[in-house]
């Protein structure tokens, strides 16, 4: 039988040197944290061509007021040339929008998602105000040709100036029917004498008053444009003035401290046209004030340490028949953040390395961490009381090492599948996961090693009084009395579980 608890301290210094990088990088540079516990923005684009130097951007969005930017590029799995943009000469107002929309629904269907955004670009001291159009598809690639013609066709109505639109009040078209009195219906008399069969003549004398009105039915115009009126014409001819498709699957990761909104996008996206000739497609824009971030910080805190105590509890209970069972609950607990510390360590040097995120779903994963690490636990701890019960002639290391030989095979097989499922997800699942599974991965795979490797040989170290510094003493005589002690404690021990 192998002697894995006799090389314990071989296994405890593999820890410490795993470890010590990423403590080291902790407290040196601590951890890249996303907008969930730092507050502020989070911005990605997609730009039209390939991008490799951050420092201009970085330069760029100071100017524009970002304060404390971070800028990496990244990549996406969608294909450049399913995003395509269309440059406009002019503003134009959501019924233009809206006959937009429709011919390129008529050709390519549902399978495009138009958006619009109002730019203002630079040019020899002029200001041009013009509407992008970005176009990502969802299945097919898209071809300039065919946006060409879809758009350009046929001639797109005129538009109004939007920046009257909220200022005007937008028609409400009618049509119906009125009733029109006409001025020469007048009440008519009738008169009409009737002659009895007797020989006195009367006559009788009805009278019938009646209004006849004319229907004429009116209807009122409807305007080709709701948004016309007298003080906001539709006089501004709309043309396309190029199409686009992207040529890249890069991506422009921001990380402000700044707070997000739609006026500050369209300034980026202004500042690119202008200076790199470069479009951006905004895929995704997300802000957290600084009170919800300070909340998250503090949530998550609390939830690492309700689960250490919780677990230390319990273990405490469910091994209470045996001698100090909270040793076993400490032993657990320290193998837990011997977790936790390697997978924020790893994620500290990847921080400043290569720009990876620490965010709330980071928390989710250090969470089921603990859970999974624990669960190895406790099946090796489980199976040292059962066989304490039934090896009762046998010293405790001795116990131990018996356990996590009959245990390991159940760990490692259990392990090696999650491991193998994690690692798929990480290779080749998306972009939004994959910070999430490679956590995962780092703590079930450290999980495993602790389980076996730490928490056994720390309780063992513990029930034998090494953790003290006697054990380093060099004096034979308290050598030799520290053995006789140890000795007689595996026999009490021994006694206490015949």
């Amino acid at each position: 039988m192998f002697n894995l608890v006799g090389k314990r301290y071989i296994f405890l210094i593999i820890s410490l040197i795993v470890i010590i990088p990423g403590v080291i990088s902790l407290a040196w540079k601590g951890l890249y944290i996303g907008i969930d516990f730092a507050g502020g923005s989070t911005l990605q684009f997609r730009p039209s061509q390939h991008v490799t130097n951050t420092q201009p951007i970085v330069k760029m969005l100071s100017e524009l007021g970002f304060q404390d930017v971070q800028v990496n590029i990244g990549s996406n799995n969608t294909a450049g040339n399913q995003t395509a943009w269309v440059s406009l000469n002019t503003y134009i107002d959501p019924s233009v929008q809206g006959e937009i929309q429709k011919r390129l629904k008529d050709k390519y269907g549902d399978n495009v998602q138009p958006t619009f955004d109002h730019l203002s670009l630079s040019s020899g001291g002029k200001t041009t105000q013009v509407t992008v159009v970005t176009i990502t598809s969802t299945k097919d690639a898209l071809k300039a040709t065919d946006i060409q013609d879809a758009l350009s066709k046929t001639k797109l109505p005129n538009t109004t100036d939007p920046t009257k639109i909220d200022a005007v009040p937008t028609p409400t078209p009618t049509s119906g029917v009125s009733p029109v009195l006409t001025p020469g219906a007048t009440p008519t008399l009738a008169v009409t004498p009737t002659v009895a069969a007797t020989a006195t003549p009367k006559a009788t004398a009805t009278v019938t008053a009646t209004a006849t009105p004319a229907v004429t039915p009116t209807a009122t115009a409807t305007p080709t444009n709701p948004y016309v009126t007298t003080d906001n014409p539709a006089n501004t001819e709309v043309k396309v003035m190029e199409v686009k498709v992207g040529s890249t699957k890069d991506t422009i990761n921001i990380l402000t401290t700044t707070a997000s909104n739609i006026g500050l996008i369209n300034k980026i996206q202004s500042k690119f046209l202008d200076q790199n000739k470069t479009y951006l497609a905004t895929l995704d824009n997300a802000s957290v004030s600084a009170s919800v971030a300070g909340d998250t910080i503090r949530n998550s805190f609390f939830a690492v340490l309700a689960a250490s105590l919780l677990i230390l509890l319990y273990i405490w209970y469910a091994f209470r028949k045996v001698q100090k069972p909270w040793r076993y609950g400490a032993c657990a607990i320290v193998s837990l953040l011997h977790d936790v510390l390697l997978v924020l360590g790893v994620f500290s040097i990847l921080g400043w390395t290569l720009h990876v995120q620490v965010d709330a779903l980071f928390i989710t994963a250090l969470l089921t961490v603990v859970g999974f690490s624990v669960h190895d636990t406790i099946v090796v701890f489980d199976r040292i009381r059962e066989n304490m019960q039934h090896r009762s002639g046998e010293s405790f290391e001795q116990i131990v090492n018996a356990s996590l030989i009959q245990t390991m095979s159940r760990s490692l097989n259990t392990s090696l599948t999650v491991l193998l499922t994690l690692s798929a997800l990480t290779l080749f699942g998306g972009e939004s996961i994959r910070s999430f599974t490679f956590a995962l991965l780092v703590g079930i795979f450290s999980g495993t090693y602790s389980s076996i490797f730490n928490a056994s040989m720390l309780l063992v170290i513990w029930e034998r009084g090494e953790l003290g510094l006697g054990r380093l003493t060099r004096d034979p005589r308290k050598a030799d009395g520290r053995r006789m002690r140890l000795e007689s404690r595996e026999r009490e021990l021994a006694k206490s579980r015949s």
